[in-house]
């Protein structure tokens, strides 16, 4: 039987997915540091030099990022609070795994203030080195004080900006979950409302600048100002979605219409009653009693010749286990729902008791999720879905095999 390890990003560093939207940012730090920072503080020394002091600010700007995340990392793991390694965009941290987006703590403050912290405490630690530097100019590492001024900078920048409360910084990310703590039921848009009216102030503002010749500057600005409402209608979407989770009855998108495949059934029978008339490329397997042994793709059928089809069984072929399509209706069932529609994995397959349920499709939940997004639907106004008389009671072992 093959086992399938959680599929991983491409592109991640210490824990932190980067972003694609940081190609734009290394393109905009390497123009500042080979044709700006270059030429003023280090003049003719080539064209090769001037790159390599564009690599260098990426460096120390990408440094100061990590620092950032870091000093949220060990707060957390200090106070013993759960860390997510945050997607990474050039707007900050948007938190990837759901207990990100739940109500805060009493400790909350300080892991979410841990990161601004890290950039202060870098940022006074850069700012000795510049002075120390800057007033003995004639000394070995004397030519490094402008490196150490863009370092002090770029750790001032990314701890005052975080103090600001809009989503996606840190402080508007801890107003919000605090009032959720408090007020649960209440509706706070205002930090979303904010990050959005900023970021549409950056884009204006860039147009103007673009309109008035400097070109590189205001689409620069433009830039910033997209990914800024973008990271912030991802905030947005991804906490609306898990307080959605919390609180729908899961098992009313339990699907018990198809059965499983047998593992005992010969390919041509599974085919002739699965694959063709479900139109499905994966379906569930299980024993006879109903035992769930993972699940199999229309590919390894078509590993197997027809003529052999009658002869060989379903449970000859490799049949998948991966964990990630499996979900639990127990108290934490919504927080697997919520990873499977973040990784696009479609459809899970219920299991109590090692014993096949039902499938559960996600796309059917987003999709009525969408719908009161963008109608804005109240929840207590939202149509009620027919419940089961006893929600206590386990949902029936399909007894019917294909």
């Amino acid at each position: 039987m093959k086992n399938i390890m959680r599929p991983k990003s491409k592109r991640n560093v210490s824990g932190f997915q980067i972003d694609s939207s940081w190609v734009f940012l290394s393109l905009f730090l390497f123009w500042s540091g080979a044709f700006e920072l270059a030429p003023t503080q280090y003049p003719g020394q080539g064209v090769f030099f001037d790159g390599l002091i564009g690599i260098v600010v990426i460096v120390i700007y990408f440094f100061s990022v990590l620092l950032h995340e870091g000093g949220h990392k060990l707060t957390a793991s200090l106070f013993g609070q759960f860390y997510d390694g945050h997607q990474l965009t050039i707007w900050g941290g948007v938190p990837r795994e759901a207990e990100s987006y739940l109500p805060v703590t009493s400790s909350e403050m300080v892991h979410r203030m841990g990161g601004p912290l890290a950039n202060l405490l870098a940022g006074i630690v850069f700012h000795f080195g510049y002075s120390h530097l800057s007033n003995h100019p004639e000394g070995v590492f004397g030519g490094f004080a402008p490196f150490l001024f863009f370092g002090m900078q770029a750790n001032f920048f990314l701890a005052l900006v975080n103090l600001i409360p809009f989503i996606p910084m840190d402080m508007g990310a801890l107003i919000l979950r605090e009032r959720i703590r408090k007020r649960p039921d209440a509706t706070l848009a205002w930090p979303f409302q904010a990050g959005l009216f900023l970021s549409w102030a950056i884009i204006l503002f860039g147009l103007i600048l673009a309109s008035r010749g400097l070109l590189l500057s205001g689409f620069g600005l433009l830039f910033w100002g997209v990914h800024l409402a973008r990271a912030t209608l991802l905030w947005k979407g991804r906490m609306g979605l898990v307080h959605y989770l919390l609180q729908t009855d899961l098992r009313e998108y339990v699907d018990q219409t198809n059965s499983p495949l047998l593992s005992n059934q010969s390919i041509d029978q599974a085919f002739r009653k699965g694959f063709f008339p479900s139109g499905e490329k994966t379906l569930p397997v299980c024993e006879e009693d109903g035992t769930y042994l993972g699940f199999i793709e229309w590919r390894e059928f078509k590993k197997v010749p027809v003529i052999l089809w009658e002869d060989r069984t379903v449970g000859s072929l490799d049949l998948d286990f991966y964990p990630g399509r499996r979900l639990d209706l127990g108290p934490e069932g919504w927080k697997q729902v919520y990873d499977a529609i973040r990784k696009d994995i479609r459809p899970l397959y219920v299991i109590d008791d090692r014993k096949f349920l039902g499938v559960f499709h996600p796309e059917k939940l987003l999709e009525r999720f969408r719908m009161t997004m963008e109608m804005e639907v109240p929840l207590e106004k939202q149509p009620e879905v027919k419940k089961r008389e006893d929600p206590e009671d386990p949902l029936p072992i399909p007894h019917e095999p294909l």
